[in-house]
């Protein structure tokens, strides 16, 4: 079975989502796409089990993956062809993680060795492994921008560390990116311009870790925290606003966070709830993710340019977080069935 490496990213979703799990309900789980048009829309599952959409596409394409047999395996959703599989390396498990404009996607899959890799899948050439060309034998591509550069998570010499890195083609190597201080840092999004953010622990004792910004050519920058220990960047937009979640000073649960060259880092308003979180932004400077509403209920918001949240609900069920957003204002992520 691939092992699921996003750590930091789905740390804050677990819990959520054990929350669910301990109030006894049903934790069955459907990728959702959501507009102001129609609502939130169910994308349904292969097989019945559970779907989780990451990401969308000015066109309308969605990615991500679903449970099958006890592992994951990636799709493509089309408005035409419903949920499609993507197939893996040659292993039996796959996530897809990001799409661009080109329809060209990435992800992590399972190999016949039993590795996981970073993929690079279009229509026309299927899934193409993109090496372990940090020299260890996992790697994993969590974001492509339209100009094919890919950003995400590589292991280096004995995967005594996974580093972020940037990968721009026409070259099939991965360049490291470095650290803030430890031995790891992880790649979550890019930008046009190939900034890649994410997190970084600070020292060898991996915690505090913080959010980073890293423009092309250039070294990683603490972007700092609200005032608690531990930042995470998730998304960027083209003008370089950043977001994310970080903790407050004394506690530890995250809260959305979007920072700015010139602002900083500012908390963004909640639904009312304890926990939030920032996934995704577009052009448009439009912000997803989620926020409690209570202890027990969490629902998919939608934040604007001027800090105003509004409530995207669930498909039935208490828990539901939006993942990705596209310049036409389309969402996509994941909720819980009642």
């Amino acid at each position: 079975m691939m092992r699921l490496d996003r750590t930091w990213i789905f740390l804050f979703i677990l819990a959520a989502t054990l929350a669910v799990h301990a109030n006894g309900q049903n934790t069955t789980t459907h990728a959702f796409l959501w507009s102001s048009a129609i609502g939130m829309q169910d994308l349904g599952s292969i097989g019945g089990g559970s779907s989780y959409a990451t990401g969308i596409n000015n066109a309308g394409q969605i990615v991500g993956y679903y449970e099958a047999s006890g592992t994951y395996r990636a799709f493509l959703w089309t408005a035409n062809t419903g949920m499609q599989d993507l197939g893996t390396l040659g292993g039996d498990s796959a996530i897809a993680s990001g799409i661009n404009s080109a329809g060209q996607v990435v992800g992590s899959a399972s190999n016949a060795s039993g590795d996981v890799h970073a993929f690079l899948w279009t229509a026309t050439s299927g899934m193409r492994d993109l090496g372990d060309t940090l020299r260890g034998t996992f790697s994993d591509a969590v974001a492509i921008n339209d100009l094919g550069d890919v950003t995400g998570t590589a292991s280096e010499v004995a995967n005594i560390c996974y580093v972020a890195f940037l990968q721009t083609p026409p070259k099939k190597w991965m360049k490291a990116l470095g650290t803030l201080g430890s031995r790891f840092s992880y790649g979550y999004a890019i930008n046009a311009g190939a900034t890649v953010v994410g997190s970084s622990p600070l020292n060898k004792n991996l915690t505090p870790y913080h959010a980073f910004i890293c423009r092309k050519g250039a070294h990683l920058l603490d972007i700092g925290t609200l005032g608690g220990s531990d930042s995470i960047a998730l998304g960027i937009s083209q003008s370089e606003q950043v977001v994310g979640w970080s903790s407050f000073n004394g506690g530890y649960s995250p809260h959305a966070f979007l920072w700015t060259a010139t602002s900083g880092m500012q908390a963004l308003a909640t639904l009312g709830g304890q926990n939030s979180s920032a996934l995704a932004i577009n052009s448009n400077n439009q912000i997803v993710g989620f926020s409690d509403l209570n202890q027990t209920v969490t629902h998919a918001a939608l934040w604007t340019a001027s800090n105003q949240i509004q409530d995207l609900g669930t498909l039935s069920g208490s828990y539901a977080t939006a993942s990705s957003i596209n310049d036409l204002g389309q969402v996509v992520g994941w909720s819980t069935l009642q």
